[in-house]
């Protein structure tokens, strides 16, 4: 738990961990006027989680919802991790609310009861006699109630978090705001179109790319003829990349243009380059029937080999599934912008890993993490494919923002 401005709480990895450093960011923050301020940890890509989370922890504080304001996490695994990724600021696999239900209603609960031995001491009442509202501490015995946002004014963090234990909940019978049917945050935004993507994001300078990549992974470009494509209306240059090239212009539809003009032979030096879909499938099957070659475990429950030695009967059926693109409604995209001297890079981005994508920047530029500031968009679709560890389509915009020293948004 930390002070910053109004009332402000911060948690460290779900864990209830207490630290009083004023670097951390909060995760929540009651102001004077009784706003809730939450933040949200899982990204927003249509399945809802920047509205459950805060909802789960607002249950607990018995926040008013009309009053809370939800705004996205920074990302600082240490505070805000998934723990159902190992503590990674990962939204995948439908986990989110699973991974964070418990620890953020075990938060709530503690903050509620800062506020309510708080409300206790400026009343000299015991803390037993007091219950919550929304947004309201209420003594009955004496008929009195205090707002949130005033106790705010005077209440002190404490050093120590209050103890709270999981049979100190709600009872799911008291429920007002989890199971209820309530509107998404972004919902409104995105039927009146001021929603922001990544792919809305305009800068001042700003310039559009494309790239050109590898065919097989670990290709890189050979031989590149590009005589044609810096005849399309609109390109400004192309610059070679490790895995492919990218054509910077004045417009995307330029880009895209200037791309399909590229004329490039490749190196493929790369594993892939050997590797044939149709006979793979086959080596995969019958390796899944044999249970040979590189498959393994994920899972072991029971004993299976027993069970089948002495099954009256067997049923064998063999599946197969394709190759399937995850696609989104958004095309993948991203912006960065690299200082002129290379030492800073904000990124505008839609990513299912936050923390991730900042690590891949610093990394790609020599920087330090700290140097990167993210700006957290809405995704059009994730599916996985924004997930990926090495955070490819923010990297293409990296590396050639770092070229031209412009912003740079690439799709």
């Amino acid at each position: 738990m930390v002070g910053a401005a109004g009332l402000s709480f911060a948690f460290v990895g779900c864990h209830n961990a207490v630290h009083t450093t004023n670097e951390l960011s909060p995760w929540v923050t009651i102001g004077a006027d009784g706003t809730v301020t939450i933040m949200s940890p899982a990204i927003e890509m249509g399945q809802g989680s920047r509205t459950s989370l805060p909802l789960i922890l607002a249950e607990e504080l018995d926040a008013d919802w009309d009053r809370v304001q939800i705004v996205p996490a920074p990302p600082i695994e240490s505070i805000y991790g998934n723990p159902g990724f190992g503590g990674m600021m990962y939204t995948a696999g439908s986990t989110a609310v699973e991974s964070y239900y418990t620890p953020l209603r075990m938060f709530g609960a503690q903050v509620r009861q800062v506020l309510l031995q708080s409300a206790a001491r400026h009343w000299k009442v015991p803390v037993d006699e007091l219950s919550t509202e929304p947004n309201t501490v209420v003594h009955t015995p004496t008929n009195r109630r205090i707002d949130y946002g005033t106790i705010s004014s005077f209440a002190k963090v404490p050093d120590i978090a209050p103890k709270v234990s999981e049979t100190n909940l709600k009872d799911p019978a008291e429920f007002r705001l989890i199971g209820k049917d309530f509107m998404r945050a972004e919902l409104p935004q995105k039927i009146d179109g001021s929603a922001q993507y990544s792919i809305d994001v305009q800068l001042p300078g700003m310039i559009y790319g494309a790239v050109l990549r590898t065919p097989v992974f670990g290709g890189t470009p050979d031989s590149i003829d590009d005589s044609k494509t810096l005849e399309v209306d609109g390109v400004l240059a192309i610059e070679v990349l490790p895995y492919g090239v990218g054509v910077l212009a004045e417009t995307p539809w330029a880009a895209f243009e200037g791309k399909k003009a590229l004329s490039i032979s490749w190196s493929n030096e790369g594993a892939g380059n050997a590797f044939n879909s149709r006979e793979g499938i086959e080596t995969f099957a019958e390796e899944a029937r044999t249970r040979s070659g590189l498959t393994e475990a994920w899972e072991e429950t029971g004993d299976v080999e027993t069970a089948l030695n002495d099954a009256a009967r067997i049923y064998k059926r063999e599946y197969r599934s394709d190759y399937a693109y995850h696609a989104q409604m958004e095309p993948l995209n991203a912006v960065a912008s690299v200082s002129s001297d290379g030492e800073t890079c904000d990124i505008w981005c839609g990513t299912q890993a936050q923390a991730v994508a900042v690590a891949a920047t610093a990394d790609v530029l020599g920087i330090a993490p700290a140097q990167v500031k993210l700006n957290d968009m809405l995704l059009g679709g994730g599916f996985g494919r924004r997930g990926a560890r090495d955070q490819d389509f923010v990297i293409d915009a990296v590396l050639l923002s770092d070229r031209v020293k412009h912003p740079v948004k690439v799709l």
